[in-house]
């Protein structure tokens, strides 16, 4: 992070949007402000307190056999399980013990643990009687920051993907539902207008069938009353 602080910005804010290190300097920020591990503290301060427990950088021993292999396809098409040595990531890498802890990646979970952090968030910040964020802060969190006169789908709020008047329907969702997904093929998005939380969880990449997210948003829209 203090190598990334002396590095130029790619574009001006507000301009575009681009992937970038901004989370894990967060994270960082997180532990420096906190005193401790991000593992810790997201562990006592969202875990914990919404009930997650199905979350973590480090999946534990005893859960190690519900983590689902990886697969990908090979040059014929053909699905098989990915190695350890393709894009030099190892799927398996949940399992192996940690002590560097990223604020933009590397968190295991489930569909049900996710869903919950959703909720929350589609609740201003609250669930099941726990705040974990103020309301006005969820506000600013899923309000678009890109100049809306250059947006051609998604505008990006500070967190997500933000269905824009331009990518409302895109996938039949309404304007202002938040997204995004993990690298091996997972998929979620929360529509705050029907109230609606959808998480596809697959475990490939890539593959050729991706027009499977399209298809299961428009059946799930479509069955709307």
């Amino acid at each position: 992070m203090k190598v990334l602080g002396t590095m130029p910005l790619a574009h001006n804010p507000g301009e575009k949007w681009t992937y970038g290190l901004n989370t894990d300097l967060l994270g960082c920020l997180v532990e420096i402000i906190s005193g401790k591990s991000l593992d810790s503290y997201f562990a006592e301060n969202i875990f914990e307190p919404l009930g997650m427990s199905d979350t973590y950088f480090n999946v534990p021993n005893n859960k190690a056999d519900r983590l689902p292999s990886v697969y990908m396809e090979n040059k014929e098409g053909k699905i098989v399980e990915w190695s350890a040595s393709e894009r030099k990531i190892d799927p398996n890498y949940p399992l192996m013990p940690k002590s560097y802890f990223s604020g933009g990646a590397g968190l295991s979970s489930t569909a049900y643990d996710y869903a919950i952090f959703l909720q929350m968030l589609l609740n201003g910040g609250i669930y099941n009687g726990t705040h974990i964020l103020g309301r006005r802060t969820v506000e600013l969190l899923l309000s678009p920051q890109l100049d809306t006169k250059i947006v051609e789908k998604d505008n990006f709020s500070l967190a997500f993907s933000l269905a824009s008047e331009n990518s409302g329907n895109l996938y039949a969702r309404n304007k202002d539902t938040f997204s995004w997904g993990g690298y091996f093929g997972t998929t979620y998005w929360a529509d705050p207008k029907e109230k609606l939380i959808c998480l596809i969880m697959t475990q490939q990449t890539p593959n050729s069938h991706g027009d499977f997210v399209e298809k299961l948003t428009n059946i799930i829209y479509g069955s709307l009353k």
